[in-house]
């Protein structure tokens, strides 16, 4: 008898898991081809994805695929954040644009997007700052702790600013379900770098790269052909997830012991 409630338990697991990965996966395909001519605002985009979903975690599934699907990550961007970090200047400021309209973007302005998306469906949301990435390393880290501290004086007394770490600057989002919250990256949530741009070599080339997008407009699955899905990044494990992203602010992380800089680069 009990190896036939343990039995049943198990097919009801099962039942449940299948259940959800089925509806992601129905979401999914519905945020991967709405068309360009209805995601020109956040409105119209939310009206088009949502109106008939009822659960809060379906809404901040699909918001979140569309953002992950019909956006290219800004490889330009990413570049220049690299080579300053490198030479410890900070990276130039990056053009302004139509985000829905040129569909390329850093995560500052992934996130950004995301939040304005949930909060017109009626979602509490919230844009988290901090720094992300595999294997981050402070370049202080392997300096003699002396070194490191007389550096430090050295920033304080001059003022001068840090700029070796911002090439790990990011921003991700958390989202409010019920009484819990979920970490959301729909920056990372496509497996592999689905970065453009990377072959641009200079801030005018940039605007006028970003002005032909707004002008073109796209056509089609163009922006969401070959993405799949990285579930690591949707309703992310914080215990997981704080081995990639730490939040400035240390409350969210989700844990139940905040996760310290110095272990977090470990």
């Amino acid at each position: 008898m009990r190896l036939f409630k343990i039995i049943l338990i198990g097919i009801i697991c099962l039942i449940s898991l299948n259940s959800s990965a089925t509806t992601n996966a129905v979401l999914d395909n519905r945020a991967k081809k709405l068309p360009y001519s209805q995601g020109q605002s956040v409105q119209s985009i939310v009206q088009n994805l949502t109106s008939d979903l009822n659960s809060d975690l379906e809404k901040a599934r699909i918001l979140a695929s569309f953002v992950a699907f019909q956006l290219d990550r800004n490889g330009y961007a990413e570049r220049e954040l690299e080579q300053s970090s490198q030479q410890n200047k900070p990276a130039q400021k990056m053009p302004s644009n139509d985000i829905l309209k040129t569909r390329i973007g850093t995560s500052q302005e992934y996130a950004i997007l995301y939040k304005q998306l949930c909060t017109a469906a009626g979602l509490n949301v919230v844009k988290i700052d901090g720094y992300a990435g595999n294997n981050i390393q402070s370049p202080d880290r392997k300096d003699p702790a002396g070194l490191q501290a007389v550096r430090h004086s050295v920033q304080q007394l001059t003022g001068l600013p840090d700029y070796r770490m911002q090439q790990y600057e990011s921003s991700w989002n958390a989202v409010q379900i019920d009484d819990r919250w979920i970490l959301v990256d729909t920056y990372r949530m496509i497996f592999g770098k689905k970065s453009i741009a990377k072959d641009i070599t200079s801030h005018k080339e940039m605007i006028r790269f970003l002005k032909q997008r707004e002008r073109e407009g796209f056509r089609g699955n163009e922006l969401s052909q070959g993405k799949r899905i990285d579930e690591d990044y949707f309703n992310a494990k914080p215990n997981q997830f704080i081995k990639t992203h730490y939040p400035l602010n240390p409350k969210w992380q989700l844990l139940p012991v905040p996760v310290t800089w110095h272990s977090f680069l470990r």
